[in-house]
Formats: structure tokens, sequence, C-alpha cells
């Protein structure tokens, strides 16, 4: 064989060596770029980049990622006579209970909240004057209606928009505390199967794909809680892990954590509180006037609902 063919093999012989090489070395690659979007962190970094590009601002303390959770299973607590005794000894108020749930109060000598008061000013409020009071978390002032809205805590986690886990402080026209009502939620159980939840950054993501958050918007805060997923037959109701998620420090959204879906804000809350709060004073039996200052109280905010509603 002449010396230019051997030359030509051994020249074919290292191009196919180099080839396989360059074959491994790909293969190599991506197996590691696979193990990275495993593990999420490539997922995660494409989700940054996408919101980066939609000109979203991120808050620099995302909660970390859960572990696997189930859903919590809760009904409204009863009222023990010992514990109604409690609650009708508390200072500075009139208070009955309506069927061993619910709880009436009218206030005597009237608390002033300060209109720019914080928000630990106003927890002050609840924890020192209600029965469970540090059980309850200040979720917002509903200032069109006057009402200091509460969501109890439950599991270290507040239960967003429950009627049976809630305080709402009426407020008059000079920011005086003049009345309350509230309702108890009993001890949870959590369900054993356990389900992933979503990612913090991927519940953004989730509100950004659904267009519930817009091209300059600032993510303030992200808060791990729970909402109310159906009732059950029983009499419980079934709650879900659930990501809130404030948007430009004036508008949450909410994402369930289990089914990775956007939850609508109940936007008649209120109105379904109050209207409640007026069947339970109407059950009163007696208490002719405490019920009627109640129900001046209750349909007056009422009526200013419907009327900010239509």
């Amino acid at each position: 064989m002449k010396w230019g063919q051997i030359k030509t093999l051994f020249i074919l012989c290292f191009l196919l060596l180099d080839i396989y090489l360059l074959n491994l070395v790909i293969q190599k690659q991506r197996s590691e770029d696979l193990a990275v979007l495993d593990s999420g962190q490539g997922v995660e970094a494409a989700i940054e980049e996408s919101l980066e590009g939609g000109n979203i601002v991120l808050p620099d303390d995302l909660p970390e990622n859960l572990p696997d959770e189930g859903f919590v299973r809760i009904r409204q607590k009863s009222f023990k006579d010992s514990e109604i005794k409690q609650i009708e000894a508390l200072e500075n108020q009139e208070i009955n209970v309506v069927n061993n749930t619910f709880i009436l109060s009218l206030i005597n000598n009237k608390i002033v909240v300060p209109e720019n008061a914080k928000e630990e000013t106003i927890a002050e409020l609840v924890s020192s004057h209600v029965y469970l009071g540090d059980e309850y978390q200040f979720a917002y002032w509903d200032k069109s209606n006057n009402i200091l809205v509460f969501f109890q805590m439950k599991n270290n986690r507040p239960v967003y928009y429950n009627v049976n886990g809630m305080i709402f402080i009426y407020l008059n026209d000079n920011n005086e505390a003049i009345a309350y009502t509230q309702s108890v939620l009993g001890e949870p159980e959590v369900e054993s199967e356990k389900k992933s939840l979503l990612k913090p950054l991927s519940a953004v993501n989730k509100l950004y794909e659904n267009n519930l958050i817009i091209s300059g918007d600032k993510v303030t805060e992200v808060e791990m809680g729970l909402y109310t997923q159906l009732p059950l037959d029983s009499g419980q109701q079934l709650l879900a892990p659930t990501w809130k998620i404030t948007v430009n420090d004036s508008r949450d959204r909410f994402v369930n954590a289990i089914e990775q879906i956007v939850v609508p804000v109940d936007q008649n809350y209120v109105r379904n509180v109050l209207e409640i709060s007026i069947e339970n004073t109407r059950a009163l039996e007696g208490e002719e006037e405490f019920k009627e200052s109640m129900l001046e109280i209750l349909n007056s905010k009422l009526e200013n609902n419907r009327s900010e509603a239509s």
C-alpha cells in the first residue's frame, strides 16, 4: 500500500475518533442539562428569565420551596359553656353568643383607630379585647365600608376569606371601633395523603400566564396560607395550602399550591359576612335593645356595601 493511501486512512480513522469523542461530550452535556432541569434549577431559571423579560419585579426574599403537604379538614368551633362565660366576661363590651358559634359584641367605650395606624397597632386592638385574639391576623382595612377585617390562623397560617374564622370590627365615621362580629374555627385535621406543592416562583408565573400580573408590576409579598377548597357533607370544610401573592402593595392574588390553579378572590366576602351577622343577630331571643343597636350598625354597613357594588 502506498504511503499516500496509508496517510489518508490514518486521517479518516482520527476523524472518526474525533466524531465519536465529540458525540460522547455532547451526550454528557445533554445529560447534565437534563439533570439540572430535573432538579428544578433550570425550570426556575427559565421562569425568572421570562418574568424579567416581562418587566415583573420579584421580591428579594421569596419563601423557600415547601415539602409535600396534605389538605386540611376543619369545622366551625362550638363553644362550651365555660368558654361562653369567658367570652361574655370580656371588659368594655356587651357580648352575646348565638347558637354557641357566633359572637356579637357592642363596644361600650369607643376605641379610636388612627387613619394611618400601623398593622401592629390594629392587631393589638384585637389581641387585647377579643376572645382568642392572638389567633387572628389583620388582613386589611375595608375603607369603603370602614371595617377592619381579620382572618383566623391555623397551623401558623392565615385561613383566607373563611366566614367561619374571621373578625369584623365595625368603625363609625370618626374611625372609632363600636362593634364587632366573630366566628371561630375548630381544630384542624391534616390529611395523611401528601401532595407536592407548587413552588412560590411557579405560583407567581401562574399569575403571569393568566395576565393577573402585567408588565411593570411589582410582586411585594408572597405568603403561604389556607383557602377553602369546598364544603364537605360532614359539615367540615376542606382547606388547601395556597400562595397569597401581593402585587404593588395593593391587591392580593391566590394560587392553590396543590392543584396549581388560580383561586378567584371572593368579591362578596364582606357582604356574606354582614348577612350572616345580621341573621345571627335576628336569631337572638330577648336582648331587644342589644339586637336593635347591633342591627342598626350591620344594616348600615350592608346598605353601604350594596350601594358601593351597584
